[in-house]
C-alpha cells in the first residue's frame, strides 16, 4: 500500500465502557477548501502545523499531509471556512491497533469517536467493547461537516442515532 492513501474505519464510542489515558495531544483544525470528496484543512497539534488534503470518500481516501511553520499555520487558522474544531485525541492500544480516540468541545461537546487505520481495506481487526456504531463513510460525522453542521446543531437526532444497540461483527 502507497502512503498516499489513508484506510480507516471511523465508529461512535460508548464513553462508560472506555478508561482514557491521561496521555493526549490537543487538536484545533479548520478547513481552508472544502468540495464534494475533498478538503484541505490546516491543523494545530499541540503548537505544530500540519496541512493536509484529503480526497475521496468512505474508508479508502488520498491523504497527503505536509507540516507548515508557525507562522503560516498561524496565519492559515485566521482563514478557515468556519469556526475551528476543538478535540482531545487519545492513543488507544487494542489487540495490535492504535485507536484514535478524539473527544470534541465545543459545539461538538458530547461527540467521541474512534478511528483505526488499517493497511488493508479487507483487513480483520477487533473491535474494542467501547465502539459502537461505525460511521464510515457517513457525512455527518466527517469532520469537515462536523466544522460546518455541529452536534449543537442538531443535538436531539444526535442523541437518538447515539442510543445503545450491538456492535455488528466484522
Amino acid at each position: 500500500m502507497s502512503s498516499l492513501y489513508e484506510i480507516e474505519r471511523k465508529f461512535l464510542v460508548d464513553k462508560s465502557r472506555l478508561k482514557l489515558p491521561k496521555k493526549f495531544k490537543s487538536i484545533e483544525q479548520g478547513y481552508i477548501m472544502r468540495a464534494e470528496g475533498r478538503s484541505l484543512r490546516v491543523r494545530k497539534v499541540d503548537g505544530g502545523y500540519i496541512l493536509t488534503l484529503k480526497i475521496g470518500k468512505g474508508a479508502r481516501r488520498v491523504e497527503i499531509e505536509r507540516p507548515l511553520d508557525k507562522a503560516e499555520g498561524a496565519a492559515l487558522m485566521l482563514r478557515t471556512l468556519d469556526p475551528v474544531i476543538v478535540k482531545k485525541r487519545y492513543a488507544v492500544k487494542h489487540k495490535g491497533h492504535v485507536w484514535d480516540v478524539d473527544v470534541f468541545k465545543g459545539e461538538n461537546k458530547g461527540l467521541v469517536l474512534a478511528e483505526v487505520e488499517l493497511d488493508d481495506e479487507d483487513e480483520k481487526f477487533d473491535r474494542p467493547d467501547w465502539v459502537t456504531r461505525e460511521v464510515t463513510g457517513d457525512q455527518l460525522f466527517q469532520n469537515s461537516t462536523l466544522a460546518t453542521h455541529p452536534i449543537s446543531m442538531w443535538r436531539e437526532a444526535f442523541d437518538e442515532f447515539c442510543q445503545p444497540q450491538e456492535a455488528m461483527a466484522d
